[in-house]
């Protein structure tokens, strides 16, 4: 980059740096259309229903069974997981819609915070948030891997410390022991990781005016928006079981307590013996219990909390399976929601329509294990005419990629289901294998950091994929060989034929649009940098430039010249605390890169590179304000909570003893 001379623009107006607002997933022509949308999942259920009868009972003569029937047995399968999906989500719910009022006078919460081994830098922004709650309060910092440093922290922003001399069952063990020295009616559960907003008391309490009401559940919103399960802004894969399956589970009073972001009456839980410990997902188990129990539960669905998704790869999966073991590991309790007394049908459907898409792994396995038999030994699991196979199987298959795009009210892109579904399909596989294991297996806590390299590694992650892909592949390239004449495999038909390749095209499409991304992300960034619109007022002067994002590490600029690594900057800023009371805070920066931004219609025309920078020590004050607002404001009005100022204000000067206005200008 070539030196140029200072020419930024005068700008005399108070100069301010606001969050970028992060819309709601659920949105777009289904979300506007939520009859077509219930239509849709009608036709598209009788339609498939015509199929399957048909495939039943014309399809199968004198073809072998041990191909009819596994492939009967997973379209079958698929037509009941589309049923339970559409009740799960038929309705345009929005459970704010009879949102209770807060009480008057509230009872004094205790707040849990759970930790085992995350870093104190993943543990200090939620006490941060848990301080900054408007209601009284009592938090609590449960740590089970009893470490002095945590012990300091919980000391430094009023919590009080529990820790116990064993780590017996894990979370639910840490919960258990911490229910018998406390004493709050009401708990707010917190993971370690999970930032609480100021209003998240504000907006649950008045659930538990009903005495029946045992929890209130909150969504789960993530602040590093560029994990591995990320699709956009607030758009991820629980986006839809969020936005769309809880409001409805809210409905039908089976909503259940998903382990952090909830609100728990304590008397529930004691009525039940404390939290469960049989499975390690105690969260889910617990709650099937409190409903047999009689006790009802609530959704909330406006986000009250901001945690963090698992950043790579690794981490997704590992939390993914512990799911999967947990969660399908009620089925060897007395909550088996087959048969556990109390639960209402309802309740049951819903409990089970949630347990059912864990077998989808073996869906999918058998689908590919008939087409790539087909391809290879010529035998058909079925017969069917082109007239047939217009009239009935091409409508259903198209009817039933409609509706699960349809229910799921814009949450997740066409491709997204069967994406996610292919990244889980190894560790659901081994849940459902689980069940005939009599262990409940080790706790593993999710990593909360990391950084996410991609490249083949990712194939050793996903060995179901990948043995999937050589396997199609391979199946595919000998057909077409011995189309060619190059090798010899027993006869397929034309219609047969067009079909098994095409529908191997389409898996191989599928795998590579999975594998191929996941190998090639590079995420090296270990800490999300959250983004922002706004100026700042640079060297005393009357000019400003770009501030793009900011973590409590660092900041992004943009200016209209090449900014020297190396340059050091001292930025005076003003900055709002929960309370929106500002605060003047110092940013000593220190340039780290510089390099050409690229323009779209948005950006200003006055600014032409992007310098990022990193933060060197901060007085104890101005990184207790910079973490608030990073942590608490910034994502509270992102999020579009109670908080009604929307703006922060930032001026910045350069540090004279250090570095001139002219030496800013330089190569990068």
């Amino acid at each position: 980059m070539a030196d140029a001379p200072i020419s930024w623009r005068p700008d005399d107006h108070r100069t301010e740096l606001a969050p970028v607002h992060q819309g709601r997933a659920a949105s777009g022509f289904w979300w506007r259309h939520p009859h077509l949308v219930q239509v849709a999942a009608a036709a598209a259920l009788m339609w498939g229903a015509g199929y399957l009868t048909w495939r039943a009972g014309w399809s199968g003569a004198g073809v072998p069974a041990w191909l009819f029937w596994p492939l009967l047995g997973a379209e079958a399968f698929g037509w009941v997981s589309l049923a339970s999906y559409a009740w799960l989500a038929w309705h345009n719910s929005n459970a704010l819609d009879h949102a209770p009022a807060a009480p008057a006078n509230p009872p004094i919460v205790d707040i849990f915070v759970t930790t085992y081994d995350e870093a104190v830098e993943v543990v200090e922004p939620t006490l941060v948030g848990c301080a900054a709650i408007r209601e009284p309060h009592i938090t609590y910092l449960l740590d089970d891997g009893r470490r002095e440093e945590q012990r300091e922290l919980a000391a430094r922003y009023g919590a009080r410390y529990v820790t116990r001399p064993d780590n017996s069952h894990a979370k639910a063990g840490n919960i258990n022991h911490a229910l018998a020295v406390t004493s709050g009616e009401l708990i707010l559960m917190l993971d370690a990781d999970h930032v609480p907003m100021p209003n998240i008391l504000s907006v649950t309490l008045g659930y538990f005016h009903d005495p029946a009401v045992a929890l209130v559940q909150t969504p789960h919103e993530f602040s590093n928006q560029d994990s591995v399960q990320h699709r956009g802004v607030r758009r991820h894969e629980q986006s839809v079981f969020y936005d769309v399956i809880a409001p409805n589970k809210d409905r039908n009073n089976a909503m259940f307590w998903c382990g952090s972001a909830t609100l728990i009456r304590r008397i529930a839980l004691l009525d039940v013996g404390g939290v469960l410990t049989s499975t390690v997902a105690e969260d889910f188990h617990t709650t099937i219990a409190m409903h047999a129990a009689g006790w009802r539960t609530r959704y909330h669905s406006q986000p009250v909390v901001q945690g963090r998704a698992p950043h790579d790869l690794a981490a997704f999966l590992l939390q993914r399976a512990r799911w999967a073991r947990g969660n399908l590991g009620v089925f060897r309790t007395r909550e088996n929601p087959f048969w556990c007394r109390g639960l209402r049908l309802r309740q049951r459907l819903s409990y089970l329509a949630s347990l059912l898409h864990y077998f989808s792994a073996f869906q999918r396995l058998t689908l590919l294990g008939v087409l790539v038999t087909v391809l290879v030994s010529g035998l058909l699991p079925m017969h069917a005419n082109v007239l047939t196979l217009a009239v009935l199987w091409v409508p259903w298959t198209i009817l039933a990629f409609t509706t699960t795009l349809a229910l799921g009210r814009g949450t997740l892109s066409k491709f997204d289901s069967t994406r996610f579904g292919l990244m889980t399909m190894g560790v659901q596989l081994r849940g459902v294998l689980a069940l005939l294991w009599p262990r409940a297996g080790r706790f593993k806590v999710t990593p909360k950091e990391g950084i996410d390299e991609g490249g083949l590694a990712v194939l050793a992650m996903l060995p179901l994929l990948t043995v999937g892909l050589v396997a199609v592949a391979g199946a595919t390239l000998a057909r077409v060989l011995t189309v060619a004449g190059v090798m010899s495999l027993p006869a397929l038909s034309g219609l047969a034929l067009g079909v098994m390749v095409a529908l191997a095209t389409w898996e191989l499409c599928c795998f590579l649009m999975v594998l191929v991304p996941l190998t090639r992300r590079r995420q090296l960034r270990r800490r999300y940098r959250l983004p922002v619109h706004g100026r700042a007022r640079v060297g005393g002067r009357s000019t400003t430039l770009q501030v793009l994002d900011i973590n409590t590490h660092g900041l992004a600029l943009g200016t209209p010249i090449a900014i020297q690594p190396g340059t050091r900057l001292q930025l005076l800023t003003r900055l709002p605390d929960a309370a929106d009371t500002m605060h003047d805070v110092t940013l000593p920066v220190v340039v780290q890169s510089c390099r050409t931004l690229e323009h779209d219609d948005d950006s200003p025309s006055d600014v032409q590179f992007h310098v990022g920078t990193s933060l060197e020590k901060l007085s104890a004050d101005d990184r207790r304000w910079l973490l608030e607002y990073c942590a608490v404001v910034h994502p509270a009005r992102a999020l579009g909570t109670d908080h009604q100022r929307v703006v922060t204000e930032v001026t910045a000067e350069v540090a004279t003893d250090t570095t001139s206005d002219a030496s800013m200008a330089g190569s990068a």
